[in-house]
């Protein structure tokens, strides 16, 4: 029972209401009915005291004839008037020379306090004393009186408080939890999103409950604006979402989503084709790292963790994939988005790579015969240079090979048997050609070999022999004319004569004047001085 009380009083504002104004009233009724009775006790004590005043102007010519006459019947009937009424206890009467004339009660001059004495004078002569009255007050009476007429004046406070404060109670009530408690209830059911509204009562339009309700009813206002903004900004987010899905699944480039430890969270179907993955695949429920993907060159765990390392750059890497029909180049950007996940790009650059390659394979290729070119040869010798400095290759032979009287067929059959001279040379040296061996026309009737695939000079030998017999058949037929061509070679090793290329080319274009000096069509290697 008290605990429902409790809770009752926790959640009804009308009892909380009426129970502290009853308590309220009930302090200040017991402060003020205290202060009242111990007033009107005080002025009750009064009044009585000046009765008592009264009933002795009253009897005081009596008293003053009795006095005078030493009439002791008169005054014994004065004092039993006098004391037959309630607030008196004792009267005692003494004449002037200090005899008792009359006494009634208990009452003892001199041994109690607090008693009321009248002098009375002679009747003839106001100045002469004749006798004195002692009256002694009945305390216990009056107290009585006093309690009465207290009792009554409580009464009647209580009453009036008690009214007073159903009275407050009830305007509170009425007036301000009734109708509050009325807004609640229709607030609880209220469908603000349909722009529904409270009504303001009828007679609190321009007190503070219709300010209340005025300022709910304009909240529902901003709500129903906020809610209409935010269904719009919904809307806006839908379609942006959807086209934004639309263009992450559609868009030719590889978007992904990456945490703080290289976990591919998200990525769209352009990642998925270019590393081979499932469309299906969920992300999510599949741990799947950067480094773990298909391909050369991947970035390791350590090398993504460092570009996002407190920085906000951009990383990128370049990567082959060969998962696919054939070989691709992607690049890959990582932009770090917030702390822990970071947002990735892949561009399919293969496009660019073969062009470049392309582009790096004609500067290095000879257009007329196809073979490399200056640029080309310079590019292998560097190559075994450095394979050289790392101990790791073994010596390369260079034959330079030059035309003998190649001037006499431009002039005799005009540049362009020329060209196909050489064009028809440079592919009988092509095919003599196998493994990692390199060909290359430096210019005009002059090639260069570099052969890694033979070592020695038996070797080397063979090899000329065989094509000094394939030189030794005509190169062309021009108008029923055969053309020969007969060439000058020029070797040095590289790793062994010198370590240098560039050195061996000078020490092979040496060798190959010196077959020119030996008669032509022949070859010579460089010789140690």
């Amino acid at each position: 029972m008290i605990k429902r009380l409790k809770v009752l009083f926790q959640t009804r504002l009308a009892l909380r209401t009426t129970a502290m104004v009853m308590g309220v009233v009930g302090l200040l009724g017991v402060i003020f009915v205290s202060v009242a009775v111990e007033m009107h006790a005080s002025d009750e004590r009064r009044n009585q005291y000046s009765r008592i005043e009264e009933l002795l102007s009253t009897v005081e010519r009596t008293a003053q004839a009795a006095c005078f006459l030493g009439d002791t019947q008169l005054a014994h009937e004065l004092s039993e008037g006098l004391i037959g009424n309630s607030i008196i206890s004792d009267v005692y009467i003494v004449q002037a020379d200090g005899t008792a004339l009359t006494h009634a009660g208990y009452y003892v001059p001199g041994q109690a306090e607090g008693g009321i004495e009248r002098v009375i004078h002679s009747p003839f002569d106001a100045r002469k004393q004749v006798c004195r009255i002692f009256v002694m007050p009945d305390e216990a009476g009056i107290d009585r009186q006093v309690v009465e007429a207290s009792r009554f004046l409580t009464i009647a406070l209580m009453i009036q408080l008690l009214g007073v404060g159903l009275c407050v109670v009830f305007i509170v009530l009425r007036h301000v939890t009734r109708p509050i408690a009325g807004i609640s209830h229709r607030l609880s059911e209220l469908e603000a999103e349909t722009g529904q509204k409270l009504e303001i009562p009828w007679n609190n339009h321009h007190d503070e409950i219709g300010k209340l309700v005025g300022s709910v009813n304009a909240m529902i206002d901003r709500l129903m604006k906020s809610l209409g903004e935010e269904r719009r900004l919904r809307q806006i987010q839908t379609v942006e979402e959807r086209r934004y899905r639309t263009l992450f699944d559609n868009v030719d480039a590889g978007i992904f989503e990456l945490d703080h430890e290289g976990r591919v969270l998200s990525a769209n179907m352009a990642f998925r084709y270019f590393f081979g993955l499932a469309p299906t695949l969920e992300l999510e429920r599949v741990p799947l790292f950067l480094h773990e993907l298909p391909g050369v060159d991947m970035p390791s765990t350590e090398a993504f963790l460092r570009c996002g390392a407190g920085r906000n750059e951009a990383c990128q890497w370049e990567v082959r994939i060969d998962t696919l029909e054939q070989p691709q180049w992607l690049s890959l950007q990582i932009t770090p988005l917030s702390p822990g996940r970071s947002q990735g790009v892949a561009h399919n650059i293969t496009e660019q790579k073969v062009a470049a390659h392309q582009a790096t394979l004609l500067a290095m290729t000879d257009p007329l015969t196809g073979l490399g070119n200056r640029l080309g040869f310079e590019r292998r010798l560097d190559q075994y240079q450095f394979l050289s400095a790392s101990d790791v290759q073994p010596p390369v032979t260079l034959l330079l090979v030059d035309f003998d009287h190649f001037k006499q067929v431009n002039d005799t059959y005009g540049h362009h048997a020329g060209d196909q001279a050489l064009i028809s040379v440079g592919r009988l040296l092509n095919a003599a050609m196998i493994e990692d061996d390199y060909l290359a026309r430096l210019g005009g009737d002059e090639f260069v070999m570099l052969v890694s695939s033979r070592s020695g000079r038996p070797a080397i030998n063979e090899l000329l022999a065989g094509l000094s017999a394939q030189l030794a058949e005509p190169v062309l037929v021009i108008d029923g004319h055969d053309v020969h061509m007969g060439v000058s070679i020029g070797i040095a090793v590289i790793g062994h004569d010198t370590g240098d290329g560039r050195e061996a080319l000078r020490l092979a274009d040496a060798a190959m004047y010196s077959a020119k000096r030996a008669g032509r069509n022949t070859w010579r290697y460089h010789e140690r001085q």
